[in-house]
């Protein structure tokens, strides 16, 4: 990990302590301060439409150009993997509802009847272009077709560009999240002065869900699959897969863990270059098991907090839009946080800063085991898909 992101994380570690004191202490001075963690969450959401767009255009773009044969496959593998992963962290939430009980935001976020959330309402919400949370998904989807349609003309002019653009973009943002300090600290500082040491006790709690979550996934959906298709015993892919989660670890980042994520494959597991080298680059963008689980336990841990009962109608539009939202996050360090006040949003929780607020402090503990979960989905669907091709 770099120096500016080490002192980043324990800056921001410190602040969501140091905002989580000041709002137990004096909550009229964390009242005065909060204007800066609504201007951070603001900033965040309209820096990211941008962003979101190019990456899922030069996703669609790249990928367009490789055979179609693998391509359709290793798309196919990465949706049933991620589609894997969240119905199976829905079922554990399901099972033990972890949000109910928590009424700390509940109580002060709600006011009066609680608003029903629908597939229909969903659905006409979603389209109604009336804030930049509505905008997320329409364009996610402009996006990726505009890509696919343009890959077929092959001009590397136009994947450069956009590969020079998406760069650009992700610099943006990561000026931005260098804010993340201040806003933590505005956001905690308001969160316990309005709620007290109840918002506190519940961060652990969260952590342990979803590192829960993604122990479950990891067991379930690669290592699983692994040993009874390919052979590949548990024991030997710790072996093989070591140093890649130490990589994904320090760095919380698929991208910066690519060489690594290759590597493995290729050394590790013997994959074949023509495979890794279409499911690697793709897997670090459009390939995200660890969204699965972060998107799941969100949006049912906030519902469950709400006293809201999950349909079978709302889990699948949850899913879809976790999808193609976890397909355009930010290639950056804690870039989840980005879209997590916009998912919150997209699922009808008007107010949810101050859940953002404890939610982008503990962010950093979150990340590592998401982006450990990303990588070995990688590897998993690399090996999957090579041993695939190998029998035919």
């Amino acid at each position: 990990m770099k120096n500016r992101d080490r002192i980043l994380s324990y800056a921001t570690l410190l602040c969501f302590l140091l905002g989580a004191a000041l709002g137990l202490i004096r909550p009229d001075w964390a009242e005065k301060l909060s204007f800066v963690g609504s201007a951070y969450v603001t900033v965040l959401k309209y820096m990211a439409l941008p962003a979101l767009i190019v990456s899922v255009f030069h996703a669609a773009l790249a990928g367009g150009k490789h055979a179609a044969g693998i391509l359709m496959r290793t798309l196919l593998t990465f949706i049933a993997m991620f589609t894997a992963s969240f119905l199976l962290c829905a079922a554990l939430y399901a099972a033990f509802s972890p949000g109910t009980g928590v009424s700390w935001i509940q109580e002060t976020a709600w006011e009066g009847e609680k608003a029903a959330v629908s597939f229909r309402s969903m659905l006409k919400n979603i389209f109604s272009l009336t804030s930049v949370n509505s905008l997320y998904f329409p364009s996610a989807l402009v996006a990726f077709a505009a890509g696919l349609l343009l890959s077929i003309s092959g001009s590397e002019r136009i994947e450069r560009g956009t590969a020079a653009l998406e760069k650009f973009c992700n610099r943006l943002l990561s000026y931005v999240m260098l804010l993340t300090p201040l806003g933590v600290f505005s956001l905690m500082a308001k969160c316990t002065g309005t709620l007290g040491a109840a918002a506190l006790a519940s961060s652990g709690a969260y952590i342990a869900w979803a590192y829960g979550g993604c122990l479950l996934v990891l067991l379930g959906v690669m290592i699983l699959p692994l040993w009874l298709v390919c052979r590949v015993s548990p024991v030997l892919f710790f072996q093989k897969t070591a140093r890649l989660f130490l990589t994904a670890i320090s760095t919380c980042s698929s991208a910066a863990t690519l060489p690594e994520t290759m590597r493995t494959c290729r050394e590790g597991f013997e994959t074949s270059d023509r495979i890794s080298g279409i499911v690697a680059p793709l897997g670090c963008t459009i390939h995200m098991c660890g969204g699965a689980v972060s998107f799941c336990l969100l949006g049912m841990y906030v519902m469950h907090m709400r006293g809201q009962t999950v349909s079978l109608g709302m889990l699948l539009w949850m899913l879809l839009v976790s999808l193609l939202l976890n397909m355009g996050a930010p290639g950056i360090p804690g870039g989840g946080i980005v879209l997590a006040a916009t998912y919150l949003g997209m699922l009808g929780v008007e107010h949810g800063e101050l859940f953002l607020g404890m939610y982008a402090g503990i962010y950093r503990l979150l990340d590592m085991a998401y982006t450990s979960l990303n990588v070995a989905g990688d590897v998993t669907a690399n090996v999957l898909i090579d041993r695939g091709e190998r029998g035919k």
